[in-house]
């Protein structure tokens, strides 16, 4: 009796414990060979991968509601509710808040509304400009005004203040302030000539008349191909003498008490001299390097510190939508970093280019000088900028 019951006990406790285990295996080996599917499935850009089959992503200003039930089935996606929106395709189950509404007291005025697809927008007043601060917050202030002696270069508007720079005949003596040249002494070399403000009727009188201009241009044209002429007469009577030379010295009837062989070999040598002499100095290997982009960006990247980073990418004209888009595509913020600077950077070269441009090397460096990252700039600039680079253009 007593082995009978011990036995029925056994069975009440390990059978549903073996088949407790027996399931939970099951479970782990379906999840490996689903596991196994996933990592061949691969989904276009506007899908996402949901168990082993990929499902369209929802449109901008609409958030996912329910994912697909199977392949070739559609996402139940839902349009974004009010004070809410979504800029891009999406899979996410919400939408992003829009920002609070534009202060008028601090000089804001709404450029753009919330809509389900688009943050607000704020801007300022004539007069000021947009001063971001963070990612949620800003400021208007005042436009700065030129002072005495400089001129304006680029008016304050969006996320810039006013630029200013000398007059021509000008030099700097304090921020905001710029004296007259009086002579040309060691601050204001350079920067002497003549007055722009003349009268243009009196350059005119002072200056040529354009037909006696026009005689001495010719003049010229026709002294130098007389010039080349009289060069190129002189050279080839010089060739002609040598192999003259050349041909007497090599003739045994013709030279006593010389050998053929030295003969020759004085008119080689003298012909060899005159061939020397035409080809001139080695000219310097003047191919410049070239910048490239890539380089360019991690370069910067290591430089701007990270809390002003941001900064630098508004202020280089780089749009929130973007940047917030960088974000979101890129977990690793050295990459979103990387995609704001080439927003950049094709914004600026009309579609992309492997090799930076000089307008945006010198605009990302006048940037980190209004900024104060004096140090970052000159860096820049001892690297880039004093070398003779090959810079494209277009």
């Amino acid at each position: 009796m007593g082995s009978r019951h011990h036995s029925g006990e056994w069975k009440r406790i390990c059978v549903p414990c073996i088949l407790f285990l027996l399931a939970v295996i099951r479970q782990c080996d379906a999840t490996e060979e689903q596991n196994i599917f996933n990592k061949t499935v691969s989904c276009q850009e506007n899908e996402y991968l949901h168990t082993g089959f990929c499902c369209d992503k929802c449109s901008p200003g609409f958030k996912l509601k329910q994912k697909c039930s199977g392949e070739g089935r559609r996402s139940v996606c839902e349009k974004c509710s009010t004070g809410t929106y979504q800029d891009h395709t999406n899979h996410f189950i919400n939408c992003f808040s829009c920002r609070k509404e534009c202060d008028s007291t601090s000089k804001e005025i709404e450029i753009a509304p919330c809509t389900h697809m688009q943050d607000r927008i704020c801007g300022c007043e004539a007069g000021y400009y947009k001063n971001v601060i963070n990612e949620i917050t800003m400021s208007c202030d005042p436009c700065r005004k030129c002072g005495d002696g400089e001129r304006e270069i680029r008016p304050c508007e969006g996320e810039r203040n006013t630029e200013c720079e000398c007059k021509d005949n000008h030099y700097h003596v304090a921020k905001g302030i710029c004296a007259q040249c009086t002579n040309c002494s060691s601050k204001c070399r350079g920067l002497c000539r003549e007055n722009p403000t003349t009268n243009p009727t009196t350059v005119r009188q002072t200056g040529l008349p354009l037909h006696t201009a026009f005689m001495l241009f010719v003049f010229m044209v026709i002294s130098s191909l007389v010039c080349f002429i009289i060069i190129g007469v002189k050279y080839l009577k010089r060739i002609q003498t040598v192999y003259r030379q050349s041909s007497i010295a090599c003739d045994p009837e013709k030279q006593v008490g010389q050998t053929e062989t030295t003969k020759c070999v004085q008119a080689k040598e003298v012909e060899q001299g005159l061939l020397a002499g035409q080809q001139g100095p080695v000219l310097p290997d003047c191919v410049p390097t070239e910048i490239k982009t890539h380089e360019f960006i991690y370069f910067v990247l290591g430089l701007v510190p990270v809390n002003r980073f941001k900064e630098l990418v508004r202020r280089l004209d780089v749009s929130e939508q973007d940047i917030g888009r960088a974000e979101r595509d890129n977990r690793a913020f050295a990459d979103a970093q990387y995609q704001m600077l080439m927003v950049w950077v094709e914004s600026g070269t009309r579609g992309g280019k492997s090799i930076l441009p000089f307008t945006l090397l010198q605009e990302c460096v006048n940037t980190l000088k209004d900024m104060n990252l004096t140090t970052c700039a000159e860096t820049i600039e001892d690297k880039y900028a004093s070398k003779k680079t090959s810079l494209s253009y277009f």
